[in-house]
C-alpha cells in the first residue's frame, strides 16, 4: 500500500471523528467542589494565622469602616503593613496609620476623650496604665481572644505588644566582656556614658537601677539621682539611635542604657556594639502596649486588629525581625533568636518596676533629671 493511500485513509478517519464529536450531545460540565473558606477567611482569601485568630475573623465584614491606628514608624510600621493590615483589608476594612511618638498620641486621646478619632494607640507601659486609669483606654480583656495567651506581665495597662530588657549597649573594643551596671561607674569611663532622653522608659529604668546600686529601688529617687549625678559630665542625651550608635562605634561614648532590641539590631549591622544582659541587678523589663481607645466607633474592627497584632504569627515577626520579645506565650522562636530577646523563662528574670508609682512621679522626675543631671 502506498504512502499516499495511508494519508487519504488517515484524513478520512479524522474527518469522521470531528463530525461525531460535533454532533454528540454536549457533556455536562464537571464543576470542582468549592471548599468553604477556612475560619477567618474572606471570600477567596486564605487565613494563615493560628486557629484562634482565624475563628475570630470568620464571617466578619468590615466594608465601609476605616480604622485609625497611632503607632511608631520604621520597622514596627513595616511589620504591621506586612502582616496585620492585609487580612483586615481582605475583610473589607481600610486602615489609616498615624505615625509618630507616644507624646503626640497621648495628647490626642486625652483631648478627644469621649469622642475619639483614633481607634487604636500604641503606648509605653506607664502611659497605658495611666490612660486606663483616666478612662481614655479600655482595660485589656478576653474580648480579644489572644488575651488568654499573654504572659501575666503583659496584662497590666493595655495589651502588652512586645517585651524588651533595658540593659547596656557597649563598645566591644572597650569592654572585652559584657559589663555589669556597676562597671559604668568605673573612673575610666567618667564622661563617656550616654544618657537617654527623659521622660521615657529607658530613663525610668536607669533611675531604678541607680537606686538599686545604692541598696534602694525606684521608690527612693534621692538615692537614684545622687548616684546618676556621679556619671556627669554627660556626653550625649540620645534622642535617636543612629547618633548614639555611631558615637559608640567610634568610641566617643563607651556605653549607654539601652533597650535590647535596638542594640542588637545595630550589632547586626556590623558596628562595634554589643548588648549586655546584666545580672546584678538584672535588666529592667520594658514593654510597649497596644491600647484600644475607649469610645472607639469601630470597636469590633479594633478588636480584630488587636487579635491579629497579638497573634503568634505577628509576635514571632517582632522577635525575628527586630528582636522584640513576644508577649504571646504561644509564640515560638528559634534558639539563637531566643537567646537575644526577652522570651520564655527570661520574662520572669527581669526587674518589673512599680509602673503605677513611676507614672505618678514622672513630672517631678523630669524636673530633677533636667536640673540635677543636665544642669538646665
Amino acid at each position: 500500500m502506498s504512502t499516499k493511500l495511508f494519508v487519504k485513509i488517515g484524513t478520512i478517519l479524522l474527518i469522521g471523528v470531528f463530525f461525531m464529536t460535533a454532533c454528540a450531545p454536549a457533556a455536562t460540565p464537571v464543576v470542582a467542589p468549592t471548599n468553604p473558606p477556612s475560619s477567618g477567611q474572606a471570600t477567596g482569601t486564605a487565613c494563615d494565622f493560628d486557629p484562634t485568630t482565624c475563628a475570630f475573623l470568620a464571617g466578619k465584614d468590615f466594608t465601609g469602616q476605616t480604622l485609625t491606628v497611632g503607632v511608631w514608624g520604621g520597622d514596627i510600621e513595616k511589620i504591621l503593613r506586612d502582616i496585620v493590615i492585609p487580612p483586615l483589608e481582605a475583610h473589607g476594612a481600610k486602615v489609616n496609620l498615624l505615625l509618630g511618638g507616644t507624646g503626640d498620641r497621648t495628647a490626642k486621646v486625652y483631648a478627644e476623650k469621649g469622642n475619639p478619632t483614633m481607634d487604636v494607640s500604641y503606648q509605653n507601659i506607664y502611659e497605658s496604665i495611666q490612660g486606663v486609669k483616666d478612662g481614655v483606654f479600655e482595660a485589656p480583656s478576653a474580648d480579644v481572644p489572644a488575651y488568654n495567651d499573654l504572659y501575666p506581665v503583659a496584662k497590666s495597662g493595655c495589651y502588652g505588644m512586645s517585651l524588651m530588657g533595658l540593659g547596656i549597649a557597649y563598645n566591644t573594643d572597650v569592654f572585652k566582656t559584657p559589663p555589669q551596671w556597676a562597671d559604668l561607674w568605673n573612673p575610666e569611663y567618667k564622661g563617656k556614658i550616654a544618657f537617654p532622653n527623659y521622660p521615657g522608659s529607658e530613663g525610668d529604668g536607669f533611675i531604678a537601677i541607680a537606686a538599686r546600686l545604692q541598696g534602694k529601688d525606684e521608690h527612693d529617687p534621692d538615692a537614684a539621682f545622687a548616684k546618676l549625678a556621679e556619671l556627669k559630665p554627660i556626653p550625649l542625651v540620645y534622642t535617636d539611635l543612629d547618633t548614639v550608635f555611631t558615637m559608640m562605634d567610634k568610641g566617643d561614648i563607651v556605653a549607654a542604657p539601652m533597650i535590647s532590641g535596638y542594640a542588637i539590631s545595630y550589632e547586626k549591622k556590623g558596628m562595634k556594639v554589643g548588648f549586655s544582659w546584666p545580672t546584678n541587678p538584672g535588666p529592667v523589663l520594658t514593654e510597649d502596649n497596644l491600647c484600644i481607645v475607649k469610645g472607639t466607633k469601630h470597636r469590633d474592627l479594633a478588636l480584630a486588629w488587636a487579635q491579629l497584632a497579638l497573634s503568634p504569627k505577628t509576635q514571632e515577626a517582632y522577635a525575628n525581625r527586630i528582636y522584640f520579645g513576644p508577649t504571646n506565650s504561644k509564640a515560638q522562636v528559634a534558639p539563637d533568636v531566643a537567646a537575644q530577646i526577652v522570651y520564655g523563662d527570661k520574662v520572669k528574670s527581669l526587674i518589673a518596676l512599680d509602673w503605677t508609682y513611676v507614672s505618678s512621679q514622672r513630672s517631678t522626675w523630669t524636673d530633677r533629671w533636667n536640673k540635677e543631671l543636665l544642669n538646665k
